[in-house]
């Protein structure tokens, strides 16, 4: 579980309140509208977010908290940082907060434990919520819900092995 641990250790304290996106306000069209980054995400806890993000031509999720969203490096000057809720889209609309109460991930293993990458993860929230996320996806961090992580597994242990050999971690409170 090397590769997993410090992410379990930081998420086992704080439930979640929120999935939030990073982007931008677009407002060179008829109306204002915001436009997704999908190389990071963040999970929005009370006092902190843990960002994840999936650095530039990789396929692995990086991941580490923070205090406030961070503007994307990648965004110009004069465009307006914003960040959109997603929650509702992965979470019951009926709480304020979500324990996690399991993570599952496909760990790629490095020479040496420290080495380890997060190829995928699925959380798993109270009353069976999931949010799945994929950095390999083309566009960034491909996020979705229930079912995502066996579909996943089942494609990236076929017979070609299409993004090497993986580990499946599952990690309970």
């Amino acid at each position: 579980m090397a590769g997993i641990a410090p992410l379990a250790s930081l998420l086992a304290r704080t439930p979640v309140l929120d999935i939030e996106i990073p982007g931008y306000v677009d407002r060179d069209g008829a109306y204002p509208r915001f436009v997704a980054l999908t190389r990071a995400f963040y999970l929005a806890r009370e006092n902190d977010l843990v960002r994840f993000e999936v650095p530039p031509s990789e396929d692995y999720l990086t991941f580490r908290p923070v205090n406030r969203p961070e503007r994307p490096e990648t965004l110009e000057e004069d465009e307006e940082f914003a960040t959109s809720s997603y929650g509702r889209l992965f979470l019951d609309e009926d709480q304020s907060s979500f324990r996690i109460t399991r993570i599952r991930c496909a760990v790629r293993d490095g020479a040496v434990a420290s080495e380890s990458v997060i190829r995928c993860i699925e959380f798993e929230f109270e009353n069976s919520w999931h949010l799945f996320a994929d950095p390999g996806y083309f566009h960034g961090i491909r996020l979705q819900g229930r079912g995502a992580y066996e579909r996943w597994l089942d494609f990236a242990q076929g017979p070609d092995l299409p993004f090497g050999p993986v580990r499946e971690v599952v990690w309970t409170p």
